[in-house]
């Protein structure tokens, strides 16, 4: 296992990766702008994953299930966003698309408070690396579809690439997953304490 991380792990070339950073940082600072701008068709899709967001924060989901839901749907976006790497020129569209769609729902969500300072929440920290790792991937295989030779021999066998996926960005995930669940359960908890206290307080006032 641990001679399968390492190999996994040295398939990604990090000036690519400060690359992939780069183009997502790209589209995550257009966001506020666009959003702004009301830009409909760049803000359609990432308003619509907002709203799903909300109505998920919001349903009583047993934690596994939720776990399993925030897990699998990340997982999924992030492999798509590797077999991007199929087609020329994609994942680089893909990584500034998902700064973008990102920053949209986080500048709505927060209604543009702490824009900056909440891609330092502990579930980013796991998230954004995930999803940072799967682009420079992604680009990397790009590059041998493109023989561009600037960084050297690159491994032509997908194979290799989703293997780096499987032991590094899936991992992260999962953890990404844990935090959020709990996060998300906790928050639950405190809300329906609230509620429950206001309520109590309400039936007091009533009272003669």
């Amino acid at each position: 296992m641990i001679a399968e991380f390492r190999q996994a792990f040295a398939m990604i070339n990090f000036q690519v990766f400060l690359f992939s950073m780069v183009l997502f940082f790209i589209g995550y600072t257009l966001a506020p702008m666009i959003y702004f701008k009301n830009i409909k068709s760049l803000l359609a899709y990432p308003l619509w994953i907002a709203r799903k967001l909300d109505k998920l924060a919001n349903k009583e989901w047993k934690s596994v299930l939720l776990f399993l839901f925030i897990f699998g749907i990340n997982a999924f976006s992030l492999f798509v966003d590797l077999l991007s790497g199929k087609v020329p020129g994609l994942p680089f569209i893909f990584a500034i698309w998902t700064g973008l769609n990102i920053g949209v729902v986080t500048y709505h969500s927060l209604e543009g408070k702490f824009y900056y300072a909440s891609l330092f929440n502990p579930v980013a920290l796991f998230e954004l690396p995930a999803a940072f790792i799967a682009f420079a991937l992604a680009i990397q295989y790009n590059f041998v579809l493109l023989n561009y030779s600037v960084l050297g021999k690159l491994p032509s066998d997908f194979n290799l690439y989703f293997n780096s996926f499987v032991y590094v960005v899936l991992p992260l995930l999962l953890i990404a997953g844990i935090i959020e669940t709990f996060a998300i359960k906790m928050a639950q908890k405190i809300e329906k304490a609230e509620k429950e206290a206001k309520k109590d307080h309400s039936s007091d006032e009533k009272k003669p």
